[in-house]
């Protein structure tokens, strides 16, 4: 690697400020999931923070091994709930890969096939643009005029389409208006912030908002926690909500009336997505509770001191990823659940998989499917 140093100029004003903000007092340390899994302060926010500190100051050198420690960051902001000198360690680690990429600096291995999987085919997973509509019956896959799109988003489209059908016949039930942009729907452009390449990821977004717009598009509904943070900050002029705020609407409303018993014991994952970063905590638990017979149990952490499913990783790590989310389902296991519901694609894929790495036979539902089944 040919690029020594990263100045405060190259990092940003604002970067560079949270950098030396860090009171090196070490709350973050029992919050990260990374340090539990390795033990080294390289893999947490104080260890980053001074890593990134020691290159504005020019007493480091940017290697590939300190790259790897700033794009291990699973971005969970785990952190910054804990951080009595409010580090926004996220945007710290945000500014800073966009500023390696700004730089020339490589991707970590993993990451650059991501990387480029976003660039050529429009989504995380390297499947075929073509194919993002397969899952939906033919009169849906064409966009019509609607105040209200419904936004699959990449891992509904490709990996978990039971889920997004389920949404869309709860939608049809409550009579919702609603369109969606079918095959013509693309990423949020969340992954490609995360990995620091502004450039394509502005591009994305204006071919999206241009989409909104040309179909009249006022509000975004989404069941992919990760799009709803990335509309809210870069499509402001949208309205934007989590798929199950609108289904908690729907059911206040008496549109949705859950009246099949479940009695099933379900304990509710608070994905970092969902919670810490756009604060749905109780429409999920709000629908969960509507249902007839269903006990609902909570994890020792929760809300805003939820800990990661490690699905973040599975684009780095695949096997760390693994393991983390092996820790949330053993304590699922522990408290006696017998179903943990999530409300984010990225946390049902990570969970479901991390319970096979640990030989425990838990069922991973997705809170929208719950409900469909009580409405069935």
């Amino acid at each position: 690697m040919t690029h020594k140093t990263l100045s405060e100029t190259e990092l940003g004003a604002q970067g560079s400020g949270q950098a030396f903000q860090c009171a090196r007092c070490g709350m973050c340390l029992t919050a990260c999931p990374v340090f539990a899994e390795t033990g080294n302060e390289a893999n947490c926010a104080r260890g980053r923070v001074q890593l990134l500190r020691g290159l504005i100051e020019g007493h480091l050198e940017l290697t590939d091994n300190l790259r790897d420690r700033i794009y291990a960051c699973l971005g969970c902001n785990a952190c910054n709930a804990n951080c009595p000198s409010g580090v926004d360690v996220e945007e710290l680690i945000h500014e800073a890969r966009a500023a390696m990429r700004r730089k020339g600096v490589e991707l970590p291995s993993l990451q650059e096939i991501l990387r480029g999987n976003l660039a050529g085919d429009g989504n995380p997973f390297g499947e075929p643009r073509a194919a993002r509509g397969a899952w939906l019956p033919e009169a849906l896959r064409r966009p019509h005029p609607a105040p209200v799109v419904f936004h699959a988003g990449c891992s509904i489209s490709y990996a978990n389409s039971r889920t997004g059908k389920m949404a869309l016949r709860l939608l049809e039930k409550a009579q919702a208006d609603f369109t969606l942009m079918g095959d013509e729907e693309e990423c949020c452009g969340d992954p490609l912030i995360r990995l620091g390449e502004l450039t394509l990821a502005r591009e994305l977004q204006e071919r999206n908002k241009a989409r909104f717009r040309r179909f009249g598009v006022k509000r975004i509904v989404t069941p992919c926690a990760g799009c709803v943070k990335s509309f809210r900050r870069e499509y402001r002029e949208f309205e934007s909500m989590h798929l199950v705020e609108w289904l908690a609407e729907l059911i206040r409303d008496g549109k949705l009336r859950p009246e099949k018993p479940f009695p099933k014991r379900v304990i509710y994952f608070d994905g970092c997505d969902i919670g810490r970063h756009i604060g749905c905590y109780e429409p999920p638990r709000e629908i969960l509770r509507a249902i007839p017979g269903l006990e609902l149990l909570e994890f020792t952490k929760n809300r805003q001191f939820g800990q990661c499913c490690g699905g973040p990783m599975m684009s780095n790590d695949p096997d760390m990823a693994k393991r983390i989310a092996g820790r949330r389902v053993q304590e699922a296991v522990d408290r006696g659940a017998e179903i943990i519901a999530a409300a984010c694609p990225t946390c049902f894929i990570a969970l479901r998989d991390g319970g096979s790495l640990i030989g425990q036979r838990i069922d991973v539902q997705d809170v929208i499917g719950l409900l469909y089944k009580s409405l069935a």
